[in-house]
């Protein structure tokens, strides 16, 4: 190594020592460390008290609506197309949901009105359910007067 057998003989030692040490720490955190088991309730807990509230959101849900679709030539003979929808409403607060609750046939018929102006291939689509999505947020807010809904999921969408 460097020529000098003392020297040699302290940096082979400083080796051993180093690797015994590594091989020490591998087999503690592998075969004698028990790490506690996780109490979610606990960890809940301790997660509502500490964390922000503005972080955890909070949802409405309306009740299933089938929307019949328009069609686009009302002269053409073509079948009656639907849309069911199931409606999670993200609020940027949670004293919101009585507003919501209280107004919550015209929450409806902003869905129903939007939802029904809307061709079914439209809303077959990606973009045309975000279109839905993006008008009755918009629509929602506008007829309850103030920026109550954040966001809106669709937990059921079906169209036939």
């Amino acid at each position: 190594m460097t020529g000098k057998k003392k020297l040699d003989m302290i940096l082979l030692g400083m080796m051993m020592l180093t690797t015994l040490a590594v091989i020490g720490l591998f087999y503690y955190t592998e075969k004698m460390y028990k790490r506690p088991p996780i109490d979610e309730n606990k960890e809940r807990e301790a997660f509502l008290k500490d964390g922000d509230p503005k972080a955890i959101p909070s949802f409405y849900k309306l009740e299933k609506l089938i929307v019949s679709l328009v069609p686009k030539d009302p002269n053409a003979n073509q079948r009656m197309r639907y849309v069911e929808l199931e409606v999670h409403l993200v609020l940027f607060k949670v004293e919101d949901a009585g507003v919501i609750k209280t107004y919550q046939m015209v929450v409806q018929d902003k869905i129903i009105t939007i939802a029904s102006k809307m061709g079914a291939d439209e809303l077959n689509s990606l973009t045309g359910k975000i279109l839905l999505e993006d008008r009755l947020k918009k629509e929602i807010n506008k007829a309850l007067e103030k920026p109550i809904v954040k966001s809106i999921f669709f937990s059921r969408y079906i169209v036939q």
